[in-house]
């Protein structure tokens, strides 16, 4: 048998026991982080001594205008699944969080290792953790892996709920079949060789069946998982709360309680952590970063796998020629907005990674501020006055940064050489039923303003490769370049990160050459936290470990 999972080589050699060795050897490496109370890459917030004589309850003041629905598959984008789902859940395969010094990893969660056979890399086995309860007391096994496969991917089962699989269904686009072996082992069959189906199995949490037959629909109001949190209360539009797992499989947090409280507003985000009322707060205003510094407030930032874009429709009207999307492109100071605008907490896009990413291409189109060329180009494609259009965008929202204010910044840019753009502002999750749902047919927009994480490879086939060869992808503008479909074949079907990375790097040359979005900023994930909170490590990752937080 062929193993899946090994630190740097893609899933290919079996998870050891030595993991709990190297999770000791993580955490003494964490302790030796040392504080970091400036702006920083990664560094781990040192931890106290006095934390178990003060309260452990950290309150968070998230960039969402609402709650997280608290379902296997939480609402509010990815903000969502950082403070609620991987808090109350797993999935059989984690993110390993743990390091600020490269991007996230995978690891082991509810499944200790997994592998696929030498004579059919279709077939996967994965090895299940023994001894894991849910926080209602039930077991963990076998069954519970098929019965949450079940609820969003076999329409004939009971439990079935067809909104879940909506949300959830590119994560098993490529699952054929799956089944029991015994307690402790399943097996998961794809349509073909399909590389990225571990990066995908991060997404599907595994709640109790035990909980979900007993309330059914009304599952998400009172959630079961095996995370290293469990649900409290929420009031909606006011606080969630969750409460340490004391039994959680992977050690207890140190935190007791966590208070997640919505304020989609970067100034009352401000005010709320410069008050007390918070102790953490995603992404305040650029302006206010040295006040805080200097008032001793942990101002963090890392660069992650994230990307702050305009996704194009290119299949009708100006975006459909090429000269116009990279005339876009040029058109846009990314400098300026990182700097003066954004205070440092961005960094300019011209593709979809960051500078230093393995799958980062330095011979693409570079995309530097040049609004000569870019008239140039508009009129090489016959807009020499330029043109209207619309770009639906965020008010607030998960990973969007300062949204109202960077859309005016860009409508500027793409003014000054003839593109007049109308904003249409909505709410955030709105937003993504909207974009999910494509765009309209009974008006003209051009472009959805939406932030994205690329953490994981099967990003490259979901937002640009061409339906008929990935199903269940969220290419909404109908990009399609053959090459680039004939590159994905390849690095999906690779088993070697090696060879699959310069894969994914080759297509991204050719994403910034045919700039089927406008690239503009990659963000760094600001976010404050107050002096009293010790032992975060800030990764290069959309999502955060709350596990090794404490309160001095």
């Amino acid at each position: 048998m062929r193993t899946m999972h090994k630190p740097n080589v893609l899933t290919r050699k079996l998870w050891k026991p030595l993991f709990a060795a190297m999770t000791a050897a993580i955490l003494l490496m964490l302790a030796a982080c040392g504080g970091n109370d400036n702006a920083g890459s990664g560094g781990a917030v040192s931890s106290g001594s006095g934390g178990s004589a003060k309260a452990q309850t950290l309150i968070i003041g998230m960039s969402a205008a609402n709650l997280p629905v608290p379902d296997t598959y939480p609402t509010e984008g990815y903000e969502g699944f950082r403070f609620v789902g991987f808090q109350i859940y797993d999935a059989l395969v984690n993110w390993d969080l743990s390091k600020g010094d490269a991007p996230a990893a995978l690891k082991p969660g509810l499944a200790e290792s997994w592998e696929t056979s030498d004579s059919d890399n279709t077939m996967w086995t994965f090895h299940l953790r023994q001894g894991v309860t849910f926080t209602d007391g039930t077991p963990f096994n076998a069954d519970a892996v098929i019965f949450a496969l079940d609820r969003i991917h076999n329409k004939d089962s009971e439990f079935y709920d067809a909104q879940l699989a909506g949300n959830s269904a590119s994560g098993l686009r490529y699952v054929a079949s799956y089944a029991k072996v015994d307690d402790h082992t399943i097996t998961i069959k794809t349509t073909v060789p399909y590389s990225f189906l571990p990066y995908d199995l991060t997404n599907i949490l595994i709640g109790s069946p035990e909980a979900i037959k007993t309330s059914g629909k009304n599952f998400a109001p009172q959630p079961v998982g095996t995370g290293p949190f469990k649900f409290v209360s929420m009031k909606q539009g006011q606080e969630m709360v969750l409460a340490k797992n004391e039994s959680y499989w992977g050690g207890a947090p140190k935190l007791d309680k966590i208070v997640l409280r919505p304020i989609s507003d970067p100034s009352a985000r401000l005010a709320a952590i410069q008050s007390g009322e918070v102790d953490w707060a995603e992404v305040p205003p650029t302006e206010s970063i040295e006040l805080l510094k200097s008032a001793g407030y942990q101002i963090l930032t890392n660069p992650y796998p994230h990307i702050w874009p305009y996704v194009l429709n290119v299949q009708d009207g100006p975006w459909k020629d090429v000269r116009v999307r990279q005339a876009a492109n040029y058109a846009i100071d990314r400098e300026g907005m990182s700097t003066a605008l954004l205070g440092g907490a961005a960094k300019p896009a011209t593709q979809p990674m960051y500078e230093g990413h393995a799958w980062y291409n330095d011979a693409a189109e570079p995309y530097s501020y040049d609004p000569e060329k870019a008239k140039q180009l508009l009129a090489e494609a016959g807009y020499p006055n330029g043109f209207q259009t619309t770009f639906i965008v965020p008010t607030s929202g998960s990973g969007n940064m300062w949204p109202i204010q960077m859309n005016e910044y860009v409508q500027k840019n793409l003014k000054a050489v003839g593109i007049d753009v109308k904003i249409e502002s909505i709410e955030w999750q709105s937003l993504l039923t909207s974009y999910i749902q494509g765009f309209p047919k009974d008006k003209e927009v051009g472009a959805y303003n939406i932030s994205l994480p690329t953490i994981s490879p099967s990003f490259y086939a979901t937002f640009f490769a061409t339906s008929a060869i990935f199903p269940n992808g969220i290419n909404i503008g109908g990009y399609s370049n053959p090459d680039y479909d004939a590159l994905l074949d390849k690095a999906m079907a690779e088993f070697d990160k090696t060879k699959q990375d310069e894969y994914l790097k080759q297509a991204s040359k050719i994403l910034a050459d045919d700039a089927p979005w406008i690239y503009v900023v990659h963000d760094l994930n600001l976010r404050a936290l107050a002096p009293k909170v010790k032992g975060f490590v800030q990764p290069q990752s959309w999502f955060a470990d709350l596990t090794t937080i404490s309160i001095e």
